[in-house]
């Protein structure tokens, strides 16, 4: 964990639509290379945060700053995973995850493409067409083309939800693993999941919204050491006790004494 003033911090966010609120009084710092998971029941504002923290929603009031610069539209900055993939159906694998290199007028001249489709099992598919991808791996394009613009912010919401579970843990696997890059040590990450263990196996903390609209109920670190599997996380001694605090949290809608 860095120790300069927060990568990321967000000061008594509220976010509306209309009249109605559906987050209000959120307030959160992260540092560099911190990884937080949000989680929360369906409806409390989670993915209307994460496109706030994105530029692509404006706040009722409060703040979002990135190193002190408030944002108020989207920033290069910045890389965000959508749920459903998002890819370019008249693009093979390999001019996808390029995409996230030409946006920005930029070159792949240190082979970050070619190293992305090896690292994320894809090489040999890198002349394929996403009509010819399993889900897992349109969203592993996905990831992989977030990362190609090596951004300092990477936001993802829910990425594994339209994926099976065998997938999904093989997905979850290869993100702790570019994580824990030495390469990856300037980039800092927000992801939203329904999935309590996905929450505890990703993330160095935790945020649990709740309500109508979503407040911040319960804020915690995991104290479980990296590196993590997916196949032996549950077995450290903390992990019951840690899922215990965020199930009770949710169905409490605070965080229980």
């Amino acid at each position: 964990m860095s120790s300069r003033g927060p990568k990321i911090l967000l000061e008594n966010v509220a976010i509306a639509f209309g009249k109605r609120l559906v987050v209000q009084d959120i307030s959160l710092a992260l540092q560099e290379h911190d990884l937080l998971c949000i989680v929360g029941p369906s409806g409390c504002g989670k993915t209307t945060l994460l496109r706030a923290m994105a530029g692509l929603i404006p706040l009722r009031y409060g703040r979002i700053l990135l190193d002190d610069v408030a944002i108020t539209r989207p920033t290069p900055r910045m890389a965000m995973v959508f749920q459903h993939f998002g890819l370019f159906p008249w693009k093979t694998v390999r001019a996808n995850v390029e995409y996230g290199l030409s946006v920005q007028g930029r070159r792949d001249e240190e082979g970050i493409v070619t190293r992305l489709l090896e690292v994320m099992g894809l090489l040999e598919y890198a002349r394929c067409y996403p009509y010819e991808l399993s889900g897992g791996m349109k969203q592993r394009v996905g990831i992989a083309r977030a990362l190609a613009r090596q951004p300092e912010m990477l936001l993802l919401d829910e990425p594994f939800s339209a994926v099976d579970a065998m997938t999904r843990e093989i997905l979850q696997g290869e993100l702790v693993s570019l994580w824990e890059d030495p390469q990856r040590r300037r980039t800092t990450a927000i992801l939203v999941t329904h999935d309590l263990d996905e929450a505890i196996l990703l993330g160095d903390r935790i945020v649990v919204l709740c309500g109508k609209p979503g407040r911040v109920c319960l804020d915690l670190n995991v104290p479980i050491p990296r590196p993590r599997h997916p196949r032996d996380f549950r077995f450290h001694p903390t992990y019951p006790q840690l899922r215990q605090q965020i199930w009770d949290a949710l169905h409490h809608g605070y965080a229980p004494d």
